[in-house]
């Protein structure tokens, strides 16, 4: 697990080149599959980048076209760091539109949900002409959630105990003493991003939206999640996955899925034996 941690960090392009062939790139979306059965645009976690969705791409049927985002100063990116929800949603908007299909769904998880939501709002704001159909949160807290919490200021071993809350960060990278003076800082912007999102502007939008919530998930409670009703029009479509912690979408991935096919009205597609 450790030399797989540290291969990432070198090579995280040619990680992506292994996933979808043939790889098209703007700043901060990747395609790592073509397809013609819709179009999936996916946002990782805190600290998280373009490999970060490798498995789940691997195991979806080679129809649907995936793009990921890659969060500007994360591995692969050569933009720098951001730390401000507001500014982070503007350099995704400017690239969003020349990537964006009818019909197509945004899934984000944890963090990614947060600016998964915030971007599709300011997709809605300013009237774009194409926008997604429906938004899947996964493990995403609210924006709320972090209206009181100081985490990108915490001394760096206080934030890597926080972060060990999530849980699926091994101790041999928890130990790597030059990998996490790399993502550190990553994970001090993210934060930064969270806390910023409970103050930034909104207005409640009209979508379908699905979140999937791990039953076990030790980093945020139910309450977090459920209040998401305050800044969506629709009723929400609320998803346990039972026997699931915080970063299910690695150790729950044939189960999340199925449900991103069925909501992408893609019921009679399977998973891929790995």
């Amino acid at each position: 697990m450790r030399n797989l941690w540290i291969l990432q960090r070198i090579t995280p392009v040619c990680m992506i080149i292994l996933i979808g062939g043939i790889m098209v790139a703007l700043k901060t979306f990747y395609r790592l599959r073509e397809g013609r059965k819709g179009q999936l645009i996916c946002f990782p976690y805190l600290g998280g980048y373009v490999y970060s969705f490798h498995d789940m791409v691997r195991a979806m049927k080679e129809d649907i076209e995936i793009w990921v985002a890659n969060p500007p100063g994360h591995f692969g990116s050569e933009l720098g760091l951001i730390s401000d929800i507001d500014e982070l949603i503007s350099v995704y908007h400017k690239d969003i539109s020349k990537i964006i299909q009818p019909g197509s769904v945004f899934f984000g998880h944890s963090m990614g949900g947060i600016v998964s939501y915030f971007l599709l709002e300011r997709m809605i704001r300013n009237q774009d002409e194409i926008r997604p159909r429906k938004l899947i949160l996964s493990a995403s807290a609210a924006p709320s959630s972090f209206e009181k919490k100081q985490h990108s200021k915490l001394s760096d071993e206080d934030l890597i105990k926080q972060i060990q809350v999530y849980g699926g960060m091994p101790d041999a990278v928890l130990n790597d003493h030059e990998l996490m003076d790399i993502m550190i800082p990553v994970f001090r912007a993210d934060y930064g991003i969270l806390e910023t999102s409970a103050k930034a502007f909104y207005n409640k939008i009209d979508i379908e939206t699905h979140l999937l919530w791990g039953e076990n998930d030790k980093a945020e409670t139910i309450s977090c999640a459920m209040a998401w009703r305050d800044y969506l029009i629709q009723d929400i479509n609320f998803i346990p996955i039972r026997n699931a912690e915080h970063m299910f979408i690695h150790h729950k991935l044939e189960e999340v899925i199925t449900y991103i096919y069925r909501f992408m009205d893609l019921d009679s597609m399977k998973v891929k034996e790995m």
